[in-house]
């Protein structure tokens, strides 16, 4: 399972000093929850400052919560994350509150690729990998180029998010 900072780190949540539309982030949290049957939970809590109201601070982060994202856990297995809906509550004084719960559930990508190669296949789209076992080092690779990418991608945050925290 992912854990809050790699979920924090897929997601690329912002540092407090940044900017979102006319908002200044003043903290962010993102903390590991029991999971469920719903899979994997992380409570998040981020505070902005600025102009704009409650409707202001929902309109500035619906992008941003709209996110859907596949990462890897730690033993290689593709985990689908997201978030559930948000609540946003004024602190007074131009500040604001966004409270959301993230989640993760795992997923089977490489079944998924291997039928959607099959049917890319049927439809006379890849001519040249007739052999099963073609298809199937091609599904393999290709997860572990995203693999790779997604370890970089995280890495980069990791990096970042342990520079600011040092200040």
């Amino acid at each position: 399972m992912p854990f809050a900072k790699k979920f924090r780190a897929m997601m690329d949540f912002p540092f407090p000093g940044d900017t979102i539309g006319s908002f200044t982030v003043e903290s962010v949290e993102v903390n590991d929850e029991r999971g469920g049957s719903a899979g994997y939970i992380y409570d998040v809590r981020m505070v902005l400052r600025g102009l704009g109201g409650r409707q202001g601070v929902r309109k500035t982060l619906r992008p941003f919560f709209a996110q859907r994202l596949t990462t890897f856990s730690g033993y290689g297995n593709p985990y689908q994350l997201w978030f559930r809906k948000p609540s946003y509550e004024s602190l007074g004084d131009k500040r604001y509150e966004a409270r959301v719960k993230g989640a993760g559930e795992r997923i089977y990508l490489d079944p998924e690729l291997s039928r959607f190669l099959s049917h890319l296949q049927a439809e006379g789209h890849l001519a040249e990998l007739d052999d099963p076992a073609e298809r199937e080092a091609l599904v393999a690779a290709y997860m572990e180029g995203y693999k790779t990418e997604i370890q970089r991608k995280v890495g980069r945050y990791r990096s970042k998010l342990y520079r600011k925290e040092r200040r």
